[in-house]
C-alpha cells in the first residue's frame, strides 16, 4: 500500500511529469499510414482516435498530440488522466478542443490553415504504451463562382480579351478555360491574403471570336473544382448612317427660307390692296379713227 502511494506521489512531480511528456513526444512512428481528415477553414475537424477501451476512462492517460517536426517538442493539444481533462495544453488549441471520452475522437474548433498538419493519438494504460493513432488534417476553403468579364461587345469578327477572377479559396487553386469544350491555355496569377491566408485567383484569356461560342472557366483545389459558363454572342453591327450635309448648304437653305417667308407675305398683301381695272375706252360711232387709236395708246400708259 505505501509503495503505491509513493508511486503516485512520485508521478505527481513536476520533474517526473516533464520526464513522462518527454518521453511521449520521443516515441516512435507508428508502422499504419495516417489517417486522412479534411477540414473547412472556420469550421470543425473530427480527428478520430479509432481504439476501444477495455477499462474505464480513469484506467487510461490519453494524450493528443501534434506533430511539429524532428528534434521538435509536439504540441499537446489535449490530455486526459484520471478520466478528467488536464489542464496543460498549447495555447494554440486553448478552448478550441474536445475529445469524446468514449470513442476518444477529438474536434477543433474554428479550423485555421496553422492546424493542417498529422495528429498523434497516444493511449496509455498504467503508464504501459497500448498504442497510438495517427491522423493526417487537411485544411480547405471554397473559391467564390468565378466571374468571367469581356473586353467588349462584338458586331463581327473580333479579338477579345475574357478575364476570369475568383477569390477567398484554400489552398492554392490553378485555372483552366474550355471555349466549345476544348482546352485552351490560358496565363493567370494567385496572390496570397496574409490576414486570412487564403488565395484570389485570377486569369485572361485572348481569343479570336467570328461566330458565338461557349466558354468555360475553372476553377481546380483540393481535389474540387468550381466553373462558370459564359455564352458569348456576336451581334450585328448597325448600318452606317449617310454622311452629314456640308455646312454651306445648310446656311443657304436657311436663308432662302428666310427670305421666302419675308416676300412671299409681302407680295400677297400688296395684291390684296391694289385692284385691277381697266383704263380702255369703249368704241362709238362718233368717235374717229384718229380718237381710238389715242384713247388705245393711252390706255397702255395707264
Amino acid at each position: 500500500m505505501m509503495h503505491t502511494q509513493k508511486r503516485e506521489l512520485m508521478f505527481s512531480t513536476p520533474v517526473l511529469m516533464w520526464f513522462l511528456w518527454l518521453g511521449l513526444f520521443v516515441l516512435p512512428f507508428g508502422c499504419s499510414d495516417p489517417v486522412p481528415v479534411t477540414a473547412k477553414i472556420g469550421g470543425v475537424a473530427t480527428l478520430p482516435c479509432n481504439y476501444k477501451m477495455q477499462r474505464p476512462l480513469a484506467s487510461y492517460r490519453i494524450y493528443w498530440q501534434k506533430y511539429v517536426g524532428p528534434g521538435i517538442s509536439d504540441l499537446v493539444v489535449i490530455a486526459y488522466s484520471n478520466g478528467e481533462e488536464n489542464t496543460v495544453k498549447d495555447i494554440h488549441f486553448q478552448n478550441r478542443t474536445k475529445m469524446d471520452e468514449k470513442t476518444l475522437t477529438l474536434w477543433i474548433s474554428g479550423v485555421n490553415v496553422s492546424d493542417q498538419g498529422k495528429y498523434r493519438c497516444i493511449i496509455l494504460l498504467e503508464e504501459e504504451h497500448k498504442g497510438d493513432k495517427w491522423v493526417h488534417l487537411s485544411v480547405s476553403a471554397d473559391y467564390r463562382k468565378p466571374v468571367i468579364h469581356v473586353s467588349h461587345n462584338p458586331c463581327g469578327p473580333a479579338q477579345l480579351t475574357l478575364m476570369c477572377s475568383s477569390y477567398g479559396g484554400y489552398p492554392e487553386a490553378t485555372m483552366s478555360w474550355l471555349v466549345n469544350n476544348e482546352t485552351v491555355r490560358c496565363s493567370y496569377t494567385s496572390i496570397k491574403d496574409n490576414y486570412t491566408e487564403s488565395f484570389n485567383i485570377t486569369g485572361n484569356l485572348q481569343q479570336n471570336v467570328s461566330e458565338d461560342i461557349l466558354v468555360q472557366c475553372r476553377i481546380h483545389y483540393a481535389g474540387l473544382q468550381v466553373s462558370t459558363d459564359h455564352l458569348l454572342s456576336i451581334g450585328k453591327c448597325p448600318n452606317s448612317s449617310p454622311p452629314p450635309p456640308p455646312h454651306g448648304f445648310i446656311a443657304a437653305s436657311i436663308v432662302i427660307l428666310v427670305l421666302a417667308l419675308v416676300i412671299v407675305p409681302t407680295f400677297l398683301r400688296c395684291r390684296r390692296r391694289k385692284p385691277v381695272t381697266s383704263h380702255q375706252p369703249v368704241a362709238t360711232s362718233e368717235m374717229t379713227s384718229q380718237q381710238l387709236s389715242n384713247g388705245t395708246l393711252e390706255a397702255a400708259c395707264a
